[in-house]
């Protein structure tokens, strides 16, 4: 096999770049900051019982999660609620806080931070694949933390000592209660043609590049705003209903949220076939399919496997698709699944357990 770029120089560069960061790693500053973090999270167990959080306080981006435990309260906070935070904080006080709430006042974050040492603070970090720094930084300022990819879990890992997860990211636009008001959406006829709307990053050429590619054929496979944000819930709900399939075009890996949203509204995901090595991909079952390099080029092929899976299946498949996302791909789950593995972490911070029993939340055979 004969190409024009030159194979020698591009293993050298991924050699060099790998060769920084393991350097990087190796540095003591990483020690003294897990023992510092360990002792710190021993501290503030040992000052305050987390053993019967009543209250657990949801970060904005969450606003659409309930509670599934009757013996819980979800508190939502303010998209600003770092301008004005909550004061008084009960003890036993959970925060699960999302990158995005706190990414705009992150020095008011870390001075709540510090300034509450009789709460808990998870940080659920949804762009931890392609927003490093700020993942990084998050991971040293919080309690515990959680990726929602395995592609920088281990690297991330070195930033903090107290981890839970990877907890993938899920559906967080529409309630369970409001899906299932508006089922009468979901059965409506559909487009052949597939939704694939994506926001522009100009660093992610590749990523521009096949969304460019795909548009020649699919004109609903393009560039978008965030036109979604000031649109209604039903606006958005609906246009996702409207289509059999949606291709998925991510920033780099990681299963963004357009893939559950597909899933929940009952259409066929078109994935990248890198997908299938990630451990995200084993919770997602038969439903998607996924493309390789040659179907950006010609794409009406694949776009025709995902229609007639969708057609094959009818309506008994289109609720069953919806059914098990709802249960399985929905923030009210995945808060729940957060909430009880920061319960067995603090049990084994607690108890001296070194055992590990985890791993990756969700996924079964991990």
């Amino acid at each position: 096999m004969t190409n024009s770029f030159n194979h020698h120089d591009f293993i050298q560069r991924i050699s060099s770049l790998s060769g920084q960061i393991n350097d990087l790693l190796q540095n003591e500053l990483f020690d003294n900051w897990a023992l510092t973090k360990r002792n710190h999270l021993i501290q503030r167990l040992s000052q305050v019982k987390f053993d019967k959080t009543k209250q657990v306080y949801l970060g904005h981006h969450l606003h659409s999660a309930r509670s599934l435990d009757d013996s819980m309260d979800f508190i939502k906070l303010g998209e600003d609620f770092l301008l004005n935070p909550p004061k008084n904080l009960p003890d036993n006080s959970v925060f699960i806080l999302l990158n995005n709430d706190v990414a705009r006042h992150l020095q008011l974050y870390i001075d709540f931070y510090n300034s509450n040492p009789n709460a808990i603070i998870v940080i659920w970090d949804w762009d931890s694949q392609h927003w490093v720094q700020m993942s990084a930084f998050l991971a040293m300022y919080s309690d515990f933390y959680v990726s929602a990819t395995s592609e920088n879990a281990s690297i991330l890992s070195h930033f903090s000592p107290n981890i839970l997860g990877p907890v993938f990211a899920c559906v967080h636009q529409w309630t369970r209660r409001f899906i299932l008001e508006n089922f009468d959406v979901l059965m409506k006829e559909r487009l052949d043609t597939p939704l694939g709307m994506h926001v522009f990053y100009e660093k992610y050429v590749r990523r521009n590049r096949a969304i460019a590619t795909v548009n020649k054929i699919f004109p609903t496979v393009s560039f978008a705003g965030n036109e979604y944000k000031v649109k209604n819930e039903i606006e958005n709900f609906t246009e996702w209903a409207n289509h059999k399939s949606h291709w998925i075009m991510p920033v780099m890996s990681g299963v963004p949220i357009r893939v559950y949203n597909a899933l929940i509204c009952g259409g066929i995901p078109l994935l990248p076939k890198f997908y299938q090595n990630l451990p995200e991909i084993s919770i997602l079952g038969c439903v998607p399919l996924y493309y390789e390099t040659s179907d950006l080029i010609e794409p009406k092929a694949i776009n025709d496997m995902a229609i007639a899976r969708f057609d094959g299946s009818g309506e008994s498949g289109l609720i069953g698709r919806v059914c098990s996302a709802i249960a399985n791909h929905h923030v009210d789950g995945r808060c729940q699944q957060i909430f009880y593995a920061l319960e067995d972490a603090i049990s084994k911070v607690k108890s001296n357990d070194r055992s590990y029993t985890s791993g990756y939340v969700g996924v079964k055979g991990f």
